[in-house]
């Protein structure tokens, strides 16, 4: 086992090669196993992604079930894609089934945030032998309509920096107070490490970005949208979402969860006011107790 600069609330975690990327993952309690996919992606120089953002859901959920968080390719302290076309949401999803197929612990609960709500939910419809139940928090990747962090997050400070972090993050949220000092260190030591700079230099060297990465996914999200669409997601199935994020309306969420609970009646909707795009950040407490109490709803009709 070994400690990660910067996720101090995190348990040392360990290293896993998952399909050719050097993976970090930390696992905690015991029960039925759940796992976190955080958002964002590679190739972002004014903040950064990583399993850190998990810590408090991480720890509240442990009390009752095997807890995993680990970090994505080219995010956090996890090795780059080994090719080019390891940059793309494809990638990252099928990492995410190879990680679940090489934990090997049946299936597990899917908690995806934002990007990693879409990951999650593709990984659930192309591998449901592997996922009991999925959450989906505030994943405007997922949802229908049109996203706007470009307008909320248009105009950070100087990048790289902690002030572009900070900056960032502040925006997300519907109280800036919650950005600590602690997760903008967190989120720092990622966008110093070697391996994140490694990727972001192979995105920015090929264009990957806008050259591979959101066409892309645009194919992908019209795809995911379509089986849907078609009640192809027979999983017990949670959306979260902060009612004041700016980055993912809320409007969005409802539309999601529309769609969503017309084909599985295992569907359900949370929505918590004053928080934007990190409900597990702005409230951990609430965050907890709500998706602790959806698993274990379905563990009891598992069971």
């Amino acid at each position: 086992m070994s400690a990660v600069p910067g996720y101090a609330e995190l348990p040392a975690g360990s290293w896993l090669d998952v399909a050719g990327v050097r993976t970090w993952h930390t696992v905690q309690g015991s029960g039925t196993p759940v796992v976190f996919v955080y958002g964002g992606s590679f190739g972002t120089a004014g903040s950064a992604s990583g399993a850190y953002a998990w810590a408090p859901a991480f720890h509240g959920l442990s009390a009752g079930h095997r807890v995993i968080a680990y970090d994505k390719p080219g995010q956090g302290f996890s090795g780059k894609p080994p090719t080019r076309a390891g940059y793309t949401m494809r990638a990252v999803v099928d990492h995410l089934t190879a990680f679940l197929q090489a934990l090997d612990l049946g299936p597990v609960h899917l908690v995806g945030h934002s990007r990693g709500g879409f990951a999650a939910t593709r990984a659930a419809l192309l591998r449901p032998d592997l996922v009991a139940s999925l959450t989906i928090v505030n994943s405007g990747t997922l949802s229908p309509g049109v996203g706007t962090n470009e307008v909320v997050l248009g105009a950070p400070p100087m990048a790289p920096s902690r002030q572009s972090v900070r900056w960032v993050y502040e925006h997300y949220m519907h109280d800036p107070a919650t950005v600590t000092d602690l997760f903008v260190e967190q989120a720092w030591s990622v966008v110093q490490s070697e391996t994140y700079q490694e990727a972001l230099a192979e995105v920015r060297a090929g264009d990957l970005m806008a050259g591979l990465f959101l066409p892309r996914l645009a194919e992908d999200k019209l795809e995911t949208l379509t089986w849907l669409a078609q009640g192809r997601l027979q999983r017990p199935t949670q959306v979260v979402w902060g009612r004041d994020d700016r980055t993912a309306l809320l409007s969005r969420g409802l539309a999601l969860f529309a769609g969503l609970s017309r084909w599985e009646r295992r569907t359900t909707l949370s929505v918590i006011d004053k928080c934007g795009h990190f409900p597990f950040r702005e409230h951990p407490g609430w965050f907890v107790d709500v998706v602790g109490s959806f698993l274990e709803e379905v563990d009891t009709h598992v069971g």
